[in-house]
């Protein structure tokens, strides 16, 4: 069963239509199918998107999400980055919001903001040439906890939306990321040769 869909109808100038017409033929798909692409792409680019992103090294990652830990505390989910290449999950992290947050921003739906703002953050860092794959956080001690962030209030502005802004204009900065040599899932133990079973 495929994802639920709704029609919609939108008024553009003929010529943008001719255009994305011709766009459409070049591809060789239907004119229904390029405009969806084009949305799913501008969606990606903005953070909403899609789970996918390509690398600066022109690297596909799907993200997978699920929800986490959801308590007083925090509001948590996974986000499992595989690479189709290899049909392999190449690293797994844990991204959330501290409590203090939600209440700031007055959020209602904690959850779904909380999934967004992961998905908009690995997009972030990927727009600043990151590979996803190869993050590394030191905001917990332990390698084990190298691929957790949680958000504190001190990090981030008064609103979700300010916040969105400055991950779109590139203008915040994570203070405990870091990229390293290698994909997680290599520093862990997976040697180089498994990706190719």
């Amino acid at each position: 069963m495929g994802e639920k869909t709704t029609n919609i109808s939108i008024r553009i100038p003929e010529e943008n239509r001719k255009r994305l017409q011709i766009q459409a033929d070049k591809k060789g798909i239907s004119f229904n199918a390029h405009i969806f692409r084009v949305l799913e792409i501008h969606l990606m680019s903005s953070g909403f998107g899609p789970s996918s992103v390509t690398s600066a090294s022109g690297r596909l990652f799907q993200i997978r999400c699920e929800p986490y830990l959801d308590n007083v505390d925090e509001t948590t989910w996974a986000y499992f980055i595989d690479e189709p290449k290899f049909e392999k999950e190449r690293a797994y992290y844990l991204i959330g919001i501290g409590r203090t947050i939600m209440r700031d921003w007055q959020v209602k739906d904690k959850s779904t903001v909380s999934k967004e703002v992961g998905l908009a953050l690995l997009n972030y860092y990927n727009r600043k040439g990151m590979e996803i794959d190869r993050l590394v956080w030191n905001q917990y001690p332990g390698p084990d906890n190298d691929g957790r962030r949680i958000l504190q209030f001190a990090e981030v502005p008064e609103t979700l939306e300010e916040f969105f802004d400055l991950l779109m204009s590139e203008k915040w900065v994570d203070k405990f990321v870091s990229q390293d040599d290698q994909s997680q899932d290599i520093r862990r133990g997976r040697p180089e040769s498994a990706l190719y079973r």
